[in-house]
């Protein structure tokens, strides 16, 4: 299945309605699959998640208005509930509520993601990206956003149909890509959901104004970001609940996975024992990249993303059968943004099943 690619433009509103029409049936299949997983991973049913997901509309209006009308658009075009689609703006930390203990999840797997100086780059680039994995029934949930904004950045976007932030490139050059991790002070609470501080990210026409919007909203759960900007500079940023630690690119590179790389950590990191191979995958990642310094392009990272160390359990994710579908993980795409050029290039599934598609601003 082809990605559809979404032309917005407008007002915020009519963004969202755009969206919500142009695939309708493509936002109630994603609901479908997170209140299945919600339901599945914590017994949690629907009528708990809205009311859960009602909690995290004022984080949001506090932040900007426009993001709230977006997402009434949205509901309006796609005919459903504004709640719902709160709540798939919320689903990290809506899943988060529902996530078990982690030694009972082996089936669990986790983003591998990175970010390129321009003297790393064949080209002189600044290029981040990602495997994106997931669960292997969201493969075909996912739309390419072009959006046309009056007063704020173009962005382009990689998203899960029905969400409004997710990762990608504005036309300031500011790029962002996500990980999983997760601490033992990781509880459900309200606050500014993470996607949409996705979505503040490439509001952003600076990078001050995206690290300021982050250190003024920290939590209300943990996530890892990698923040790119084309003037040359790459960020990690581990977002706790209650603070904000920073990785910075070593020779030129950086990666992450789904366990803590700063040294000022000071709470116990319990994702890591659900997502065992995250150990090696960063420093894998790394080692790969390393070896092309100075030849990488987008065939040598593909090389590098399509590694298959440990399958199924490898940086390129595939499905391990012995598993329910539902407890099946995978890599759904693999993500290269060059934030200099300012494209997107994505998979239809993982890295070493297709090509990369190219996606641009509007």
């Amino acid at each position: 299945m082809t990605v559809p690619v979404l032309k917005l433009k407008g007002t915020p509103r009519e963004i969202g309605r755009q969206h919500g029409n142009s695939v309708p049936e493509l936002i109630k299949d994603n609901l479908r699959f997170y209140m299945n997983l919600w339901q599945h991973m914590g017994g949690v049913d629907k009528d708990k998640i809205l009311a859960d997901a009602e909690a995290f509309i004022p984080f949001i209006e506090q932040l900007d208005p426009d993001l709230v009308e977006e997402m009434q658009g949205v509901a309006e075009g796609a005919g459903v509930e504004f709640r719902e689609i709160a709540a798939l703006n919320a689903r990290t930390e809506l899943t988060f509520s529902c996530l078990p203990n982690p030694m009972k999840d082996p089936a669990s797997g986790g983003c591998t993601s990175f970010g390129l100086l321009p003297e790393v780059t064949e080209n002189g680039h600044v290029i981040i990206g990602q495997n994106w994995d997931w669960r292997a029934e969201a493969l075909h949930t996912s739309v390419i956003l072009q959006i046309e904004q009056k007063d704020k950045p173009d962005i382009v976007m990689h998203a899960e149909a029905g969400t409004i932030g997710h990762r990608g490139i504005n036309a300031a050059g500011i790029g962002v890509c996500i990980n999983y991790i997760r601490t033992e002070a990781d509880v459900f609470r309200p606050g500014l959901p993470f996607l949409i501080k996705l979505r503040g990210i490439l509001n952003s026409t600076r990078m001050s104004n995206a690290l300021r919007m982050l250190m003024n909203n920290v939590g209300p759960n943990s996530m890892n970001m990698v923040i790119g900007h084309q003037g040359g500079e790459v960020i990690d940023v581990e977002n706790l609940p209650n603070d904000l630690l920073f990785v910075y690119p070593q020779d030129g590179i950086v990666t992450h996975a789904n366990h803590f790389e700063s040294p000022m950590l000071r709470l116990r990191d319990t994702g890591k024992s659900t997502l065992p191979d995250t150990v090696y995958r960063s420093r894998r990642l790394r080692r790969l990249l390393e070896t092309r310094r100075g030849r990488l392009n987008v065939e040598s990272i593909r090389e590098a993303l399509s590694d298959h160390f440990s399958y199924p359990d490898s940086i390129c994710r595939h499905p391990d059968e012995k598993y329910p579908k539902i407890d099946q993980w995978q890599t759904l795409t693999s993500i290269i943004l060059d934030l200099t050029d300012l494209t997107l290039r994505y998979t239809d599934g993982p890295a070493c099943t297709g090509p990369y598609h190219i996606a641009r601003l509007p």
